[in-house]
């Protein structure tokens, strides 16, 4: 999935920096500048500040994502390497954090280098284990430096009991929506959807068509989680049956999947659970009003839905990244087994022993 997102999602980057810059040239006013006044800072102390606030960021994204997509650990694992990560940045960034923490840091940094370049460009011999060590303990420290600053302390508490409620919210979720497709699959559900769906005029398109329109407007009365809990295993397999013939059986729900993954991505614009919106509206001026934030959100739903007729419409944006499938004729296959000479068995009475 992480693999098929990667088309989409640098289109989608695209067509949002290309929107930008020409609402910039058309009207300046809607995308004003920073004053030159408002500057405190210039040229590389500029550059400087900047990139020491990107490139922690974009390390902290490939331990999370670029992990996955190289198969070097699964989501459970990736998030909880985040979740370290993402202590450790704030650590670092604490006015409390201790020399004696700093140098930890850097010694780690330094180890985690070596041993990804020897096991680059060597072998994973004695070396590389020790590097890692060293990273390890560094981790380590730097979190217990972490629960020893007071406000960093409280952060992580919040962190737990937010994530504990997510989590059984989302807990409870799959439990009731596993009762509902119980019982919708236990009355024929599922036959009579699949024939409802197949049915549609248009075929395929006909059934990308009305489906993405569902999910979009569903998306304005349900939470994303509800709509991938509860809808998507129903018409999943549905999807996998008609989408097959176009990509393949194997890239059909990868295709299906990072199209309403791109659908839904409109539910954080659009009210009444727009996050997005109410993230803003927390953050913006009294001056703003609610209905400039949710007008000014339109265009990016435009942007969106434009993706997502281009995810239709080219079906190799998500697919050119996926491995291609093997195709083998079974009938052809040959298996040889080396035959093994055994010494000759002996039948002859065994010998007695006093």
């Amino acid at each position: 999935m992480y693999l098929g997102a990667w088309g989409p999602s640098v289109f989608q980057i695209m067509l949002f920096a290309g929107y930008t810059f020409v609402l910039g040239l058309v009207k300046p006013d809607h995308v004003p500048a920073v004053p030159v006044t408002e500057l405190t800072l210039r040229g590389w102390p500029l550059w400087r500040k900047c990139l020491m606030g990107i490139i922690p960021s974009a390390v902290l994204i490939f331990v999370v994502l670029g992990t996955m997509m190289l198969g070097l650990a699964t989501p459970t694992e990736a998030g909880a390497m985040g979740a370290v990560g993402a202590i450790v940045l704030a650590a670092i960034h604490s006015k409390d954090f201790s020399r004696k923490g700093r140098k930890v840091l850097y010694a780690g940094v330094i180890a985690c280098g070596i041993g990804t370049m020897i096991g680059i460009f060597v072998a994973e011999n004695l070396l590389f284990k020790i590097a890692f060590a060293i990273t390890y303990a560094a981790v380590v420290w730097v979190c217990l430096e972490a629960v020893r600053i007071p406000e960093l302390r409280d952060l992580i508490k919040q962190g737990y009991e937010s994530t504990m409620r997510l989590t059984c919210m989302v807990v409870f979720i799959l439990i009731g929506s596993t009762c509902f497709s119980v019982v919708f699959l236990g009355v024929s559900g599922g036959v009579w959807l699949e024939h409802l769906l197949t049915s549609l005029p248009g075929g395929v398109w006909g059934f990308l068509i009305f489906i993405n329109l569902f999910i979009f407007f569903l998306a304005f009365f349900l939470d994303f989680f509800e709509i991938a809990f509860i809808i998507l295993p129903m018409i999943a397999p549905i999807a996998q049956k008609i989408l097959a013939p176009v990509v393949g059986a194997d890239a059909a729900l990868i295709w299906f999947g990072v199209m309403l993954c791109v659908n839904m991505q409109t539910s954080f614009l659009h009210p009444p659970f727009g996050f997005a919106l109410f993230y803003l509206r927390g953050v913006a001026p009294k001056s703003v009003k609610s209905s400039d934030i949710y007008w000014g959100a339109m265009p990016w739903i435009g942007l969106q839905a434009i993706m997502v007729v281009l995810v239709i419409a080219f079906p190799s944006t998500v697919t050119v990244l996926l491995d291609k499938p093997l195709n083998v004729d079974l009938n052809k296959v040959r298996i040889d087994i080396p035959q093994i000479e055994l010494p000759p068995l002996d039948f002859n009475e065994p010998s007695k022993f006093k």
